[in-house]
């Protein structure tokens, strides 16, 4: 029989007492490898060691941001709160598993295999929370879009979508086959109806909100 495919677990801990435990009861399953963190000095090189999971303990959650890891990075808090509205805005930030204090320690064995299965480990309420957050979000992207392109011509939409995501002046004009001295006219008239100072701030307010050109492409 082939052997299991082991997973590279990553524990990211400043209680001494919680993460010698967990260390010591993850180190029992034959499928998970393990590599601990007590402070933050380690975080710059942890992604190196590419962990296929963080577990991070939700209390110290501060001396763990999300953001400095990997944007693809498959996380789980543990010793987490009965907050809802926690739990839904983690789910919403990327978070792969919730385990509260409460719970068993076996959950975190099984949490560790559903998320690395592919899978979330969170309480039902929780990812309703954040499915409606989502959809609520999602609705407001899509009014201010359409606010955005009630004002705008339909050219100037089209320029808006390339242009709010970054693409030049010369690789616009080529795209919608104009001169670029066009394109810089379209753009003076969408700084001047969406009250923007030029592009830095157009990426800013509306790279979000607009479509994506390729996926809209121009007939």
């Amino acid at each position: 029989m082939a052997a299991a495919c082991r997973s590279h677990i990553a524990v990211l801990c400043d209680d001494r007492l919680l993460r010698d435990s967990l260390v010591q009861f993850l180190s029992e399953q034959s499928d998970f490898t393990l590599t601990t963190c007590g402070d933050a000095t380690w975080l710059a090189e942890l992604p190196l060691l590419e962990p296929d999971i963080y577990l991070i303990d939700a209390r110290s959650v501060a001396a763990w941001p999300q953001a400095a890891l990997p944007d693809d990075a498959s996380i789980i808090y543990i010793g987490a709160s009965e907050d809802d509205a926690w739990a839904a805005a983690a789910l919403s930030a990327g978070a792969r598993g919730i385990i509260t204090r409460s719970a068993p320690r076996e959950d975190v064995v099984k949490a560790i295999r559903v998320v690395r299965d592919g899978g979330i480990w969170a309480r039902r309420r929780w990812l309703n929370a954040c499915v409606l957050h989502v959809v609520g979000e999602a609705k407001r992207r899509f009014a201010t879009m359409g606010l955005v392109e009630s004002r705008l011509s339909p050219r100037e939409q089209e320029v808006l979508r390339y242009a709010a995501t970054g693409v030049g002046n010369k690789e616009l004009a080529d795209r919608l086959s104009i001169s670029e001295a066009t394109v810089k006219v379209h753009l003076t008239r969408i700084f001047q109806k969406l009250g923007v100072p030029g592009r830095a701030a157009l990426a800013a307010n509306y790279g979000r909100t607009t479509i994506d050109p390729q996926n809209h492409p121009i007939r």
